[in-house]
Order: structure tokens, then sequence, then C-alpha cells
């Protein structure tokens, strides 16, 4: 186990002052403490989403689980149920959404890759209603890459112009007269990509060299600059043997007071400088510096004397783990400078203590030891499995980088996972760097001052319904309404009291092609449909305005070339069934079975979809059940149904008064029948298709006995109607049902095409057993490959690893 960063509180920050300050009354920064509390009290969620793969090939799958976490603790937020999901284009138009239910922070699901998609970069989004509210990026946001074989014979290679972008930017924002600033670098291409390797010197107006620095891997850099406003400057910057030439561009400001930071050991000193200028005007004059995240946080005064130099010290242990905010204030209470830090202190990251594979027939189980992990509390892992050479994982972000350091910044960072695998002094001062570059937080005191937060978007969890009496229903006295069950829910009964026109329907959690029904509950008539008016919340997937900033994933591009110079996309694309598979065995396919293997994915059950020839042979439902291994019983107008594979269904002694023990579930259209006496000499000329799940697979409890899903034939659902006790409610929207992923079929699993894009497999939603094991079985590859492995646990650590596996060696 490694641990980075824990939370603490704030309180006692500033336990070590270099030198003495005045402390002030807590009523003279009571208007930046009132409106900070106000504009930060609110819950915030952060979303993060592992994606399988960065690039894909059309016809594939996006395969993804999404972690939503409390913003203020980082541990798994537990109430939100609804999250939205959506993917667009480059110009910004949606091509696909989906509402996904979140159970313990965590939900999965995935994205068909079909005819509605070309070549070309798309942004997957997450949100909540709730994060609307805010305009930090709390939201999930992620390039990915599409490939359409039909349409790109080969992957173009991007053209990056010779120009280049060059921004010089100076530690807390300001660049003062007659002192040592800082200036962080960031040099870019036209595609957003940093450019390694850049040198640079800075030159005064007599052409005299004051400054150099060079690039990193991502084109960050820093100089020092003793600022005159009587001088001006330039940087010259050399890269890939051309010269290129800009104006520092910033503006050097003869009055002022600027912020900078030193990390020494366990402490980081925060110097506040001002010049020879300044000082006479701002002695003993009050400043405020405030250090917080968005939810902790400490305040106090500054006061200048003889010093133009005024320092503190803070102890990583005592301060926030990852993004740390300083902002300074004037006299006036107006936020003047502001500087990022970060604390590594305390995130437990966990990571596998031994591997091993078992292999068997066609297939490998991989298992990975998670001694750290502890079974009893919450913990979900997901697992892209690719071929050791891919190229198809190009993504910038982990769970641990976008839940600690993205949300508090404007802007995307290029491979910000970098600064969160194997940890040490090198990648500390790069992030560091790098947050020079970044300026102001995410937190904008224009917001924070106004307070711009506004709650116009609820919290939700499921849906709501407000079911709307109609007049007459008002003076009736018979006021019981019944709402039949629907997928996971039990049914439920209202009474409305006198004197009210309507009643809530709280937390409801419909599916797929779910529909609400309503009976009213009458002394005379029994049931007769309710006669209401619905009102649906939410009714539609709301629309995230804010920008979201993400970073296209970099493409190998000599590999790109190989893979379509030899024609090796092999495989068509996805219909709706998922699943790839080849046009030439598709064709061989009568139109039954097609139907029938189209109908059946994503199900657990067994489809069986009905014909003329069924229809005559078997006239009724129940003989058509009896075929198929069912008892089925009863008086005149009675349905009754067992198993006879069941424990007790057709054994010698079974009584009818079993069956509400031994029945299986029956749907009719995917809702559930407490009353299955209309299916007495059921017609099967209304019956479309049936699935028979005898195992009950995926209905948690109430599917002990099994379930039998029917569906109505649609010619002639228009004049037939069995329903003339019900009030039925067509649903505007549900969540998504689950969907399983398929992984690819490839005709060849060793060449260079398969090694660079294919894929082995994918698991959303592991966890660890008794033993602190997590088992990946998966088909056996011919290949080495690699588990990106990301995840949850322990009620606030983290797992994300990479383990590259070659199977021809023992474990």
């Amino acid at each position: 186990m490694k641990t980075l960063y824990s939370l603490y509180a704030y309180r006692s920050i500033f336990i070590l002052f270099l030198l003495s300050t005045v402390v002030a009354t807590a009523q003279e920064d009571s208007e930046i403490i009132d409106d900070y509390e106000d504009y930060t009290e609110a819950a915030r969620e952060v979303v993060y989403m592992h994606l399988n793969k960065s690039t894909y090939i059309h016809g594939e799958s996006i395969g993804f689980t999404a972690y939503v976490m409390d913003k203020k603790n980082k541990k798994p937020s537990l109430l939100t149920t609804n999250l939205y999901v959506s993917i667009e284009d480059e110009n910004q138009k949606v091509v696909k959404q989906k509402l996904i239910k979140v159970n313990d922070g965590v939900a999965s699901n995935t994205i068909e890759i079909d005819s509605l998609f070309t070549s070309g970069y798309y942004n997957v989004k997450a949100y909540t209603n709730w994060m609307l509210n805010f305009n930090e990026q709390n939201f999930y946001a992620e390039s990915v890459r599409i490939i359409d074989p039909e349409s790109e014979e080969y992957v173009e290679e991007e053209r990056i112009d010779n120009e280049i972008d060059a921004q010089f930017l100076p530690e807390s924002g300001h660049l003062l007269h007659g002192v040592i600033n800082n200036v962080g670098v960031v040099i870019k291409d036209n595609l957003g990509f940093g450019i390694p390797s850049a040198k640079g010197e800075i030159v005064g107006k007599n052409n005299e060299v004051l400054s150099t620095f060079e690039t990193n891997q991502f084109g960050i850099g820093k100089f020092q600059l003793l600022a005159n406003s009587d001088n001006s400057y330039m940087v010259n910057i050399k890269n890939a043997n051309k010269d290129f030439s800009f104006d520092l561009n910033q503006n050097i400001e003869t009055n002022g007071i600027i912020m900078s930071l030193k990390s020494l050991k366990s402490k980081v000193f925060v110097s506040l400088i001002t010049n020879s200028e300044t000082l006479n005007s701002i002695k003993n004059k009050r400043h405020t510096l405030m250090i917080h995240n968005g939810d902790n946080y400490d305040i106090m005064d500054i006061y200048f004397t003889d010093d133009t130099v005024v320092t503190k010290a803070i102890d990583y242990s005592n301060s926030a783990s990852g993004v740390n905010i300083l902002t300074l204030f004037n006299e006036d209470d107006k936020p003047i400078a502001e500087r990022l830090f970060f604390n590594y202190e305390g995130i437990n990251i966990l990571t596998s203590d031994t591997v091993s594979a078992t292999k068997n027939r066609d297939s490998v189980t991989v298992k990975l030891n998670f001694k750290a992990i502890d079974p009893a509390i919450i913990n979900s892992l997901s697992v892209s499995v690719l071929p050791q050479e891919t190229k198809s994982y190009n993504r910038h972000n982990n769970i641990v980088s976008y839940t600690f350091l993205q949300p508090y910044l404007n802007g995307a960072i290029e491979q910000a996972k970098y600064y969160f695998t194997d940890v040490n002094a090198k990648k500390q001062y790069e992030l560091d760097n790098l947050l020079i570059t970044q300026g102001w937080s995410s937190y904008n005191w224009s917001d924070i001052f106004n307070n711009a937060y506004n709650q116009t978007h609820n919290f939700e969890q499921g849906f709501r319904i407000k079911a709307n009496l109609t007049a007459k229903n008002v003076n009736d006295n018979n006021r019981s309404y019944l709402m039949y069950a629907i997928s996971d829910e039990e049914p439920r009964i209202f009474e409305v009291a006198e004197g009210e026109n309507s009643f809530m329907v709280e937390n409801l959690f419909p599916i797929g092609t779910d529909k609400i029904s309503f009976s009213k509950m009458t002394k005379v008539n029994g049931l007769v449909p309710a006669k209401l008016y619905f009102q649906y919340f939410p009714n539609s997937i709301p629309t995230l305005n804010l920008d979201a900033s993400s970073l296209n994933p970099r493409i190998d591009y000599r590999i790109s070339e190989t893979v379509t110079k030899n024609n090796t996309l092999t495989f068509n694309k996805l219909d709706e069934v998922q699943q790839l598979q080849e046009v030439v065995v598709k064709s061989r396919l009568d139109r039954k079975r097609l139907r029938i293997e189209n109908l059946g994915q994503g199900r657990y059950g067994k489809v069986a979809v009905l014909d003329e020839e069924d229809r005559l042979l078997y006239n009724t439902l129940a003989n058509y059940l009896i075929s198929k291994g069912y008892n089925v019983g009863g008086g005149a107008g009675e349905f009754i149904i067992t198993d006879r594979y069941s424990s007790s269904g057709g054994r010698p002694g079974f009584e009818e008064s079993d069956a509400t023990v031994n029945s299986p579930v029956i749907f009719l259209d995917d809702m559930q029948l407490l009353d299955t006496s209309i299916l007495s000499q059921y017609s099967l000329t209304n019956v479309d298709y049936i699935e028979i799940n005898r195992q009950g697979l995926g209905e948690g409890i109430r599917g002990n006995n099994g379930t039998i899903r029917i569906y109505s034939n649609k010619a002639i659902a228009n004049s037939y109607n069995n329903w003339d006790t019900v009030q039925e409610f067509k649903l505007p929207l549900a969540f998504s049902a689950d969907k399983k992923y398929y992984v690819p079929k490839y005709r060849n699993t060793g060449d260079s095409f398969y090694k660079a894009y294919g894929v082995v497999d994918w698991k959303p939603h592991l966890n660890v057993d008794e033993n602190g094991i997590v088992s990946v079985k998966i088909s056996r590859p011919r290949i080495p490959i690699t588990l990106y492995i990301e995840g949850i646990a322990n009620d606030g650590s983290f797992i994300f690893e990479e383990k590259s596996i070659e199977l021809n060696k023992s474990y």
C-alpha cells in the first residue's frame, strides 16, 4: 500500500511563522468568511469514468464504469442515483445520451458505436443534475477517437504546424517591478500538446540574455526574472532546429504584492513579496491570506512593516490532501494574488501484492491479491484487458488525478495521471511547475462574493411522479390507488387524504421500456382505471452548458499507418445486438434466428420467437409453457404455474397452495403480473416472443423461482386490450438497462492490427472475495496482455495500476 495523502482539518495550518504577525479580529474578515461559507456549504460531487479504451473502431462498444465521489471527503457518494452520460461530436452535437443508475457511487454501461458515428473525435461526458448548479468542472469529460474503416482508408497523420503557441505566466498572476519573479512557461503545438525539450532565452531591450529555460516532456518550464518596468523583454525559443521569438506579453506592475512558494521537506514556505515603491503605501495596512480547498479553510491577517517580504510556513501534515488554494486579499478584501499547491500526503493508493494465472482449455483466470482491501467495506474495481502493445489506451487521467486535481483547475492537463504514478521528488516538482501555469483556481471569487451558486437544479434520487386527481375523483369516496410493480420494485398503495387533490410517488427506478400502471381501488367494482393526470420528474435529460476542458488522445501515427496499409481492419460494424460478426456468417442465418439473437443480447434468459407453426401447434400460452417443462393448472379463470425442474414443481404431493412459493414471476410487456388469471386461456396469437429465465439471473430476490417475460404481438396490440382495469402511463425517460459488454470477434488475434487496436476483455464491476482476491476470467489470449485496473475501496482508498502479463510464463 502506498500512502500519498489523507484528509486533515485546516485549523492550525499556520503553525510556524518565520516573521511575527498581528492577529486581527474575526470581525474584519467576516465578509470573506461569510461569503465563502455560503458558497461552499452545499454538497458537491465529482464524477470520473474509467473507459476501456481511448481509440475505438467503428462497430465496437465503449465500455465504461463511472465513479461518483463526494468532492469534500473523497469517498463514494452513497446518495446519488441518477447519472447522465452523453457523447458529442466535434461540433458539440449530442450523438447519444442515456441515464444510468448509480449504486454506492458506482455505475457501468456501454455505448454502441453504430451508424450514428463517423471517423473523428468525440467527447464523452457524465454529470448529475446537481452538478449543473456549480461552475467548477465537477463533471466528467474525455475525448475519444473513433475510426471507421469504411470511410477512413488509412489513419491520416494530423499535421503539426511549424508555428508554436508559447505562454509566459507569472507565479500568482502578476509580474512586479524591482523583485525576482518566477514565471511559468507553457509551449504547445497546434494540437494542444506540449512541446518537449524546447529551449528558451529571455533577453532585454539591449539583447542581453537575462534568464534561460528548457521545457519538460509536456512543454512546461520555469524561469526567474528580475523585472524592470523600464525594460522590454523578448523570449527566443529554439525547437526542432527552428527559431521563434515572442514578446513576454506581460504587464510589469510598478506597485503590488506577489506570492511565491517553495517546498522544503515537510513544509511549504509562502513568501508575500512587495517592492520598495509599494511598501510605504501598504505599511501596517491589513491584508488577508486565506487557504482553502473548496471546503475547509483558514484565514489570517498579514501586515507589512519594515521588510518587503513576509514569509509563512505551512506544514504539509496539517494541510488538506490534494489541491490547496492560497488567496491574498488587499485592505479592501479584493483578491489580488492566488497560488495553488498540491499536498501528496495521505491519499491511500492500493496496489495488488501478487498476481497468479490459472490456465484452462480456452480461458485464463488471473487472480490479483489485494491484501489491503477490507472485503466488508464497499469496493469496486473495473479492469480493461488489452494487448500489451496496444496503441488505443492513451487516456490523460486516472481516478486520482480526476478526483484530486482536475476539478480545481480551469484547463485540461496533458497526461495528468503521470503525476500520480510512481510519485517521486521530480514529479512533485513538475506538478508544482504545472500549477504555476494554471493561474487562478476554478473557485472564482467573483462567483463567491456575488453568491453565484443558485440551487436551480435538484438533487435527484430516481424519479418522482405527481399524480393529480381529476375534478370527478376529488369528490369520490374511493381514494385508494394501486401502482403496479415495475422492475425490482414492489407494488405500492396510496391513500389520498380528504381535501387533497394529488399524491407523490418518490424514489421510482424504472428501467428500459418499463411503464407505470395505476388502478383505483373501489369497494363495489374492485379495480378500475385510475384516471389520473401525471407529472413526471425528471422528464428529459438536462443540458450541460458548462465548457468542458479535454484533450484529444494522442495517436502513434507510425503504428496507425502500418495497420492501415496492411489492411488488417478485417471485422465489420456492430449492429444493434452489439456483438461483432462477419457479414458472410450473418447472411446464412435465417430471419428467425437473427431475431432471437438480436432480442437475446443483454438478457439472462432464453428467448423464443413464436411463429405461425407454434401458434397452430399449441394454440394457448399454457400449452406452450407445458411443452417447455412447466406445470400449468388451476380452475376456471385461474393460471397457476410451476417449473417441473424446480425443487417442488411436478413432484408427488405438490399442492396448488405451494404455487405462491414455487411459481416463477411472470411479466407481460415488462410489467409484473400480480394477478395471473389474465393468462388463463391466453391465445398465442397475442404473443410475439417469450423470455424464459429459469434461474432468475439478474432479477434479484424475486427471481428465486425463475421468471417468464411475455411480449405482446404488436400487430394486434391496437385491436385487443386486456387491461380494462388499468391506466397506463408511458414514461418519457427511464434508466438504461444494464448491457453486457461483448468482446469483438477478430479473424486474427496475433497480427499488428489486433495488437494495436484489439480488445481482450472489459470487466466493468469486480469485487474482492473474502481473501482479498480479485478474479479476472478471460478467453485465453495468444499474446502478452496488460490489465488497466481502477477502482475504489476501504471507504476512501483508490486503486489504479497497470499489470502486464505474459501467459506463457508460470505464475
